[in-house]
């Protein structure tokens, strides 16, 4: 990564800082939502199809931007239950994902992939519940350790049957 394409996405990240985690509504039971987690949710369709992130018990809006950042192009995981659209539309729908939110890794594989988005990052638990999210391999972003180590953690994003 050349300096002026690190320090631009440096600027990025000092940007999704500054978000913080939505509180949720009241009257949703994230607890029971959070079986859901990983579901993309489909609202509408063709121009005017609206896409949700079930991410921690919370339905998120994710705008076609930051769904290119994330998420396979040909991810044909959207769910269209009605009981589950019926929930969400009333209750259980939380702050969008941050604008540009995006995965990243630092420069040791080891250290994980994070989704960075609400002023934070979250690590992804492991290769099963990235490809249950239907994460794109093809969009993680390299960031310097000393970067990565500043950026708060979130809670770990796991599959819904491991949590």
């Amino acid at each position: 990564m050349t300096t002026k394409a690190a320090l631009s996405f440096a600027v990025g990240v000092v940007v999704a800082l500054t978000y913080m985690m939505a509180p949720t509504d009241a009257a949703c039971d994230t607890t029971k939502m959070r079986r859901y987690d990983g579901d993309l949710i489909a609202e509408g369709s063709g121009e005017t199809m609206k896409v949700y992130l079930i991410y921690h018990g919370c339905a998120r809006y994710v705008n076609p931007l930051t769904y290119s950042n994330l998420f396979n192009e040909r991810c044909e995981k959207y769910t269209r239950n009605a009981d589950l659209l019926e929930a969400i539309s009333e209750k259980c729908r939380c702050r969008p994902l941050t604008d540009g939110a995006a995965l990243i890794r630092g420069p040791n594989a080891n250290l994980g992939v994070f989704l960075l988005t609400d002023g934070g990052k979250v690590l992804i638990a492991n290769r099963a519940a990235f490809d249950a999210y239907c994460f794109n391999l093809a969009k993680i972003k390299m960031v310097p350790i000393f970067i990565l180590t500043k950026i708060h953690t979130h809670a770990t994003l796991k599959l819904a049957t491991s949590i």
